[in-house]
């Protein structure tokens, strides 16, 4: 009667989610950035509850712009994970497929210029960076070298941010075998 009302579940599963990005951001923040673990873990949770609260502000700002049938189909699926039968239902799935990947450039968005943000809230942007390895990734006919550097704030974000959201897919994909498990069993 209580999961009804109050999406208990949801709110589990985003701290499920929020302790894995943070646990893995975290790590990919202290191999690439140069920083000490904790506070490397520091930065993590900083950011990730930054782009957590951004995000859920944003989409109930966007919900209220959506066609009444998507707000419904949106709102049972991440608050109750189930689909209401409406006009809608059969286009459910592009929706959720281009909404995720909007999700992860915001994110990255969000997140690179958090960083940019705590830094300079933190004044460690005072310090040079250290010069970085060129590494060369393809070598065309006229000697075109194609560089990135790895361990850049925007690359670091990127890769933090696919960690983190690799993971919380395969948690995702987890829980949906095991419900289909349940539900035939």
């Amino acid at each position: 009667m209580i999961d009804s009302i109050l999406p208990l579940r949801a709110i589990v599963f985003q701290m499920l989610f929020l302790l894995v990005t943070i646990a893995l951001e975290g790590l990919v923040f202290f191999k690439n950035l140069n920083l000490d673990y904790k506070t490397s873990m520091r930065y993590a949770a900083v950011l990730n509850l930054f782009s957590t609260f951004l995000g859920w502000v944003i989409f109930f700002e966007i919900n209220l712009f959506l066609p009444e049938d998507i707000q419904r189909q949106f709102i049972s699926y991440i608050f109750f994970d189930r689909f209401f039968p409406n006009p809608w239902f059969a286009a459910v799935t592009p929706i959720i497929v281009i909404t995720s990947l909007a999700i992860f450039i915001g994110t990255f968005l969000l997140e690179l210029n958090g960083l940019e943000l705590l830094e300079y809230l933190l004044d460690k942007s005072k310090n040079p960076p250290a010069p970085t390895e060129h590494i060369a990734r393809f070598q065309g006919r006229r000697d075109q070298i194609i560089r990135f550097q790895a361990n850049t704030k925007a690359y670091t974000v990127l890769v933090a941010n696919a960690a983190s959201f690799s993971a919380i897919l395969l948690l995702l994909i987890i829980r949906w075998i095991e419900q289909n498990q349940r539900v035939s069993g």
